[in-house]
């Protein structure tokens, strides 16, 4: 098979993948809302928790840069927003912009600082961030204190109010797809190589002439815009927005929520929000039939189960697994079996 022939092969799994993506999204209303401890809201839920950890795979995933406050610019959009349309009357899309814009205007500036840390010193700057904002949207009369703020005015493109979880559903969805349309975009573009050789080794990234520095204050602010995307629609839909949307809990389960998914794909972050979800809400539902004095927040213990078993039989994630695949098979083409007079060799060797 020559190259184009190959290139066109690619192009149409890819596009495959996606036809079979958009059939999945446009069946979620007929199976979420036929199968037990599922509904319209759970969906609503799972798409903009993939949408704000999706940012990750290119920071975490590929860049190699460690990130607890994702959920810190999650807030910064969802307030946004919510100010400015309940407070100024602005129109919600260019709520949402504006809150987006802030973020990613954040991001960078926090990443001139920030990334002079690495590793767990990094890990624990991003946590930092994070308490700051919780903390300031805890007190501050602007983002109502620990009251939160209420009375949000649902979305209504084009002067049609979504104001059912079925309509915000397809509203969050189509968000969805195009984010991971711009993610696997951009992981395929020169840029997706930086962040990848960045991520494998950033001297011999700066030692080809670019700039580390601006790799990693980019694959934030791209994070940060699209947690903060999600985080406006979240504010519209729920109608409340309140300071533990910053917190350390959230932004360690958008962090699972990639990983399970798997961290070096945009397929992860939709794969890991179903498997999350998903269990989280069975938990929610079975633990205390199976356990009837259990009481309290089930999550933490799904978050941990769930990272413990792909850390340790799916390493590269849900998503990873066929990447795998493809791998082996290659390496398996390569190398061939093994010529019998070789065999026969070794045979005559052993003897």
């Amino acid at each position: 098979m020559n190259a184009s022939h190959r290139a066109r092969a690619l192009v149409g799994s890819r596009a495959a993948g996606y036809a079979v993506f958009v059939v999945l999204l446009l069946t979620v209303p007929a199976v979420f809302t036929r199968v037990p401890f599922y509904t319209m809201s759970v969906a609503v839920l799972m798409c903009l928790q993939a949408t704000a950890a999706l940012g990750l795979v290119p920071l975490v995933g590929r860049a190699g840069q460690i990130s607890l406050g994702q959920a810190a610019f999650f807030a910064v959009g969802g307030y946004t927003s919510a100010i400015l349309t309940g407070r100024w009357h602005v129109n919600a899309l260019l709520a949402l912009t504006a809150g987006a814009a802030l973020a990613m205007a954040v991001a960078y500036v926090v990443g001139l600082f920030i990334f002079r840390a690495q590793g767990q010193y990094l890990a624990l700057a991003t946590l930092s961030f994070g308490l700051v904002v919780s903390s300031l949207a805890n007190q501050l009369p602007l983002t109502g204190a620990s009251n939160g703020l209420s009375g949000i005015p649902s979305l209504a493109p084009f002067g049609v109010e979504l104001d059912t979880d079925l309509s915000v559903y397809y509203l969050v969805a189509g968000v969805l797809l195009v984010a991971v349309l711009s993610v696997d975009a951009l992981l395929r573009s020169p840029a997706g190589d930086a962040l990848s050789a960045l991520g494998d080794s950033p001297v011999a990234t700066e030692a080809a002439g670019v700039s580390a520095a601006a790799l990693r204050r980019g694959a934030l602010a791209l994070a940060a815009g699209l947690a903060s995307i999600a985080g406006s629609l979240y504010a519209h839909w729920s109608s409340f927005m309140d300071s533990g949307q910053a917190g350390l809990l959230n932004s360690v389960q958008l962090l699972v929520i990639a990983s399970v998914g798997g961290l070096r794909t945009p397929w992860g972050a939709p794969l890991g929000a179903l498997v999350i979800v998903t269990f989280s809400e069975a938990s929610k539902d079975l633990i205390p039939k199976v356990f009837p004095s259990a009481t309290g927040n089930f999550d933490i213990i799904v978050y941990g189960i769930a990272l413990i078993a792909v850390l340790l039989f799916l390493p590269r994630g849900v998503g990873g697994v066929t990447a795998v695949r493809r791998e082996r098979s290659i390496r398996k083409r390569q190398d061939g079996p093994a010529p019998a007079t070789t065999a026969r060799t070794q045979e005559r060797e052993t003897q």
